[in-house]
């Protein structure tokens, strides 16, 4: 299996496990492309799978891993097309699964500029399993068997449900002194203005509210440096989430910054107002189905190109709030604000919505199962020797 980053780690998590309970003898191999996503993989996969860093597109590179692998199937999570890689695939007759497929309207003008390059790609896969009947209409133009494409959504929402500890939002109350009164604000995966936005609000919403707390995680570590420059000019006090993590010292601040990698999902747990970055600046949105697990309300702006389906997910059951800008999250949040225990019930709607699409990741192992009874047809598990 491959998947590029964290997002499509997340939703190999439900798959890995799942797979494992079917092939327990089964030599399970994730290679992952960037570095938070391997040690994310690592964290969360390592019992299951043996992870590795993605064999860059490179024959060379590639010839080496295919020799040492030997797969008998590969699996791609999202949007994973790498041409030299199929060429190999094609030359040791290694069958394809694609899974949570994705292909915006963009990608697709793209690839069918390089269609030579991309057709043969489409027209390899044993099974092609979309997120939503846009990404099957955009690959059927590209070349890909009507009959071996199919939508079933995205296992990332079964990952969010297994990666939910309910002794974790306790946890973090107790690490955070909050006591069950105290209402927290979370600006979570917030990309360049957004960072300074989200402190802002904070700061116009403490007047509101005085014992208000703010957790900002930032997408990247980097902008950290501007978001305490921000901080320092305007005298707010401020700790960072790693001195507080490992007992060096109790909060005290109103305002936390979360300089530490993949633990956003568990403090999205202990928010009650909840915004989800990368939506306001035009990055297409992050992860707006993460707090939904906590039953949580989820605010976001007007960019979601990448996650549309989970914005009208959110939308119809009522868990979620699209905002136009700043002033209007400023606004909305004001009153909610005065509200909470009327937000909770949007928050539980958003958790309602979320077990509803949840289940995709079986029937995803399904086509797995078919791809290689295909290949090993016709008693996979009795008459396979699997390889450790």
């Amino acid at each position: 299996m491959h998947a590029a980053s964290v997002g499509e780690v997340t939703g190999a998590i439900p798959i890995v496990r799942t797979l494992r309970e079917r092939l327990p003898g089964a030599a399970l191999y994730l290679t992952v492309t960037t570095p938070h996503g391997f040690q994310f993989a690592c964290s969360n996969l390592s019992p299951w799978a043996r992870i590795l860093p993605f064999p860059l597109d490179f024959p060379v590179v590639l010839e080496r891993a295919f020799r040492k692998i030997q797969p008998d199937l590969y699996v791609a999570l999202e949007a994973e097309f790498w041409p030299n890689l199929f060429r190999f695939l094609k030359r040791y007759q290694t069958p394809a699964v694609l899974l949570n497929g994705q292909l915006s309207h963009r990608s697709t003008r793209w690839s069918r500029v390089m269609e030579p390059l991309f057709r043969p790609i489409f027209q390899q896969f044993a099974w092609l399993a979309m997120h939503s009947d846009e990404d099957r209409k955009n690959v059927l133009l590209l070349g890909a068997s009507q009959e071996r494409t199919c939508v079933l959504g995205s296992s990332k929402y079964d990952a969010l449900l297994l990666r939910r500890d309910m002794a974790r939002p306790d946890e973090w109350r107790r690490k955070l002194s909050l006591h069950r009164d105290v209402p927290v604000l979370i600006g979570g995966s917030l990309r360049r203005s957004e960072c300074t936005q989200l402190m802002e609000i904070f700061c116009s919403l403490k007047k509101m509210d005085p014992g208000l707390v703010g957790l900002f995680a930032p997408r990247h570590m980097g902008q950290l440096a501007n978001m305490t420059k921000w901080l320092d000019a305007r005298r707010v006090d401020y700790q960072l989430l790693s001195q507080i993590q490992t007992a060096r010292e109790d909060r005290s601040a109103s305002v936390v910054l979360v300089d530490s990698i993949g633990i956003l999902f568990d403090l999205y747990a202990v928010g009650d107002l909840v915004f989800c970055g990368g939506t306001l600046e035009p990055f297409d949105g992050h992860n707006i189905m993460e707090p939904a697990a906590w039953g949580k309300a989820v605010f976001y702006g007007p960019h979601l190109q990448k996650v549309s389906d989970e914005h009208n997910i959110l939308q119809n059951s009522k868990g979620g709030f699209l905002v136009k800008d700043s002033n209007d999250l400023l606004r909305q949040w004001g009153y909610w604000i005065q509200s909470l225990p009327g937000l909770k019930q949007h928050g539980e709607n958003a958790k309602q919505a979320l077990l509803q699409v949840s289940g995709v990741s079986t029937r995803q192992v399904e086509l797995i199962m078919s791809a290689l009874a295909e290949r090993f047809s016709p008693h996979l598990e009795d008459g396979i020797t699997w390889r450790k």
